[in-house]
């Protein structure tokens, strides 16, 4: 089963973003690159800031957060997903789907293993870049609150999303909502395939963080002055916009 594991922003300043994640929702800073781009995780889940406007420069030994990324419009850039084995995961992608180009090697990884590929990027047939990765994004598969634990992806037909997403990562079918969504899982994380804007573009709406009390959370953000939202129909859940007007939605 294929793991969806990360979420990768262009940002104007990562460290804004890094430090406003660290503060309100306790994740882990675990890499800073020479670009300023930075990584956050939440034990399991993890969240890359990719510096806008990076110098285009491939530097071999780096992730492609180091400045290699082409799309450079501020906000949410693609998503990945964690299997056994990347060969496996990449021979079951329709031949007709566009690939990545150079697909990166892990930064510290020397030898022979500095050969093969840390991750393929894929474009699927929604237009969302898409990273699968064997070696992972820098998280533990440790299970702690808060964590991201929701990504809620715009697709022209949700049906048909549904079956390329399970059968490319053997995801599990929760249910269909009432307006048409589909929502999956890989037992951790889910995924919410919507038909929805709530954004001016596709792909990634928001995501969705889990914490273990949302009155202290709701508090903490008030006194900090970040504007609390309310999301239609679900009484139980808040929804913020991040430094720089990222959507997070958060429930217990």
């Amino acid at each position: 089963m294929g793991k969806l594991r990360h979420i990768a922003f262009i940002s104007k300043e990562p460290k804004k973003l890094s430090d406003f994640y660290q503060k309100f929702f306790g994740l882990e800073e675990v890499r800073v690159f020479p670009s300023g781009s930075r990584m956050v995780i939440d034990g399991l889940f993890n969240l890359a800031f990719l510096q806008q406007n990076a110098a285009q420069t491939a530097v071999v030994g780096t992730h492609r957060s180091d400045g290699s990324e082409a799309n450079q419009t501020q906000g949410i850039a693609h998503y990945g997903f964690m299997v056994d084995n990347l060969e496996k995961a990449v021979s079951k992608l329709p031949p007709t789907l566009k690939r990545g180009d150079s697909p990166q090697v892990s930064g510290g990884v020397s030898g022979p293993e500095a050969a093969r590929p840390a991750e393929v990027r894929f474009i699927d047939p929604w237009g969302n870049n898409v990273d699968i990765s064997s070696r992972g994004f820098l998280g533990r598969e440790e299970k702690r609150l808060p964590g991201v634990r929701l990504a809620v992806v715009q697709v022209a037909n949700p049906n048909e999303a549904c079956e390329f997403y399970r059968s490319q990562f053997d995801l599990e079918m929760i249910r269909r909502e009432p307006d048409g969504s589909m929502l999956l899982s890989d037992r951790t994380v889910r995924l919410m395939l919507t038909k929805k804007k709530t954004l001016s573009r596709g792909g990634i709406q928001y995501f969705g963080i889990q914490v273990d009390s949302l009155p202290a959370v709701r508090q903490r953000l008030i006194n900090s002055g970040v504007e609390i939202l309310p999301v239609e129909g679900a009484a139980s859940q808040i929804r913020i916009s991040d430094p720089e007007g990222n959507q997070v939605v958060i429930s217990e």
